[in-house]
C-alpha cells in the first residue's frame, strides 16, 4: 500500500510518499520493491499514485500520455484523468480476472497536484480518482485541503491546524517529514527513500 501524504496550502501544496511497494509472485508470496509514486507531469503539476501497485504504472502512462498531448494546466489534466482512468481500470480489471476471482478490488488511487493561475484566491489544486466495490465503480472528487492514504487522522489534524494557521511551507513539509517516518517505525508496508515536493507559483520543486 505505502503512504500518500498531500496538503494544500495558501503558498502551494505538498506532496509526500515513500517508496515501497508489494509485488506478489505467482506462488503468492510477497516481496518488496521501490516504486516511485510522485511524477512531475508539467512545470506545476505533479501525479501521484497510491494503493494497489497497478495505480503506479496508471500513474507513468498517463503521464506520458498527458505530456505527449501537450496537457500542462491542471484543470486541463484533471479533465482528462477522469477518462484515462476508466479506461485503463477496465484493461487492468481484464488481465486481472483471468487470475483472480470475477469483479477483484484492487483500490487503485491517482492524485492530480497542481498550481492553477486562473484562479489566483485559490491556486492549489488537489484531485483524486479511485475505484471502489460498488457502481458507478469510478470515483473522483476535488480535495479541499488534505489526503492521506491510507488515512492518518492525527497526521490529517495537525496539518489542518497548520493550514489554518497559514503556516509557511517549509513547516508544512517538516511536520508531514516527521509524522511519514514516525509511521514507518509502526508500518513494515511503508519504508525510504521518501521524497516530498512543494508546487508553488515558482513551479514544481524537491525539498
Amino acid at each position: 500500500m505505502g503512504q500518500l501524504i498531500a496538503c494544500a496550502t495558501p503558498e502551494g501544496i505538498m506532496l509526500g510518499a515513500d517508496s515501497r511497494a508489494v509485488f506478489f509472485e505467482p506462488s503468492g508470496e510477497e516481496r518488496f520493491i521501490t516504486a516511485d509514486r510522485l511524477v512531475q507531469v508539467s512545470s506545476h503539476a505533479v501525479l501521484a499514485s497510491a494503493g494497489a501497485l497497478e495505480a503506479h504504472d496508471l500513474c507513468r502512462d498517463f503521464a506520458g500520455f498527458a505530456q505527449g498531448a501537450n496537457l500542462t494546466d491542471i484543470d486541463g489534466l484533471i479533465e482528462a484523468a477522469i477518462p484515462f482512468f476508466t479506461g485503463r481500470y477496465d484493461e487492468v480489471m481484464r488481465k486481472l480476472c483471468e487470475k483472480l476471482p470475477l469483479d477483484p478490488i484492487i483500490n487503485m488511487y491517482l492524485l492530480v497536484a497542481g498550481y492553477s493561475f486562473s484562479a489566483p484566491d485559490h491556486p492549489a489544486r488537489l484531485f483524486v480518482i479511485w475505484d471502489r466495490a460498488k457502481p458507478p465503480k469510478i470515483e473522483s472528487n476535488r480535495v479541499t485541503h488534505i489526503f492521506t492514504l491510507p488515512r492518518r487522522l492525527g497526521l490529517e489534524f495537525k496539518l489542518n491546524q497548520l493550514v489554518n494557521q497559514k503556516a509557511p511551507l517549509a513547516q508544512v513539509v517538516a511536520v508531514a517529514r516527521a509524522g511519514m517516518e514516525k509511521l514507518a517505525t509502526q508500518d513494515e508496508y511503508i519504508g525510504p527513500p521518501y521524497r516530498f515536493l512543494t508546487i508553488t507559483a515558482d513551479g514544481v520543486a524537491e525539498v
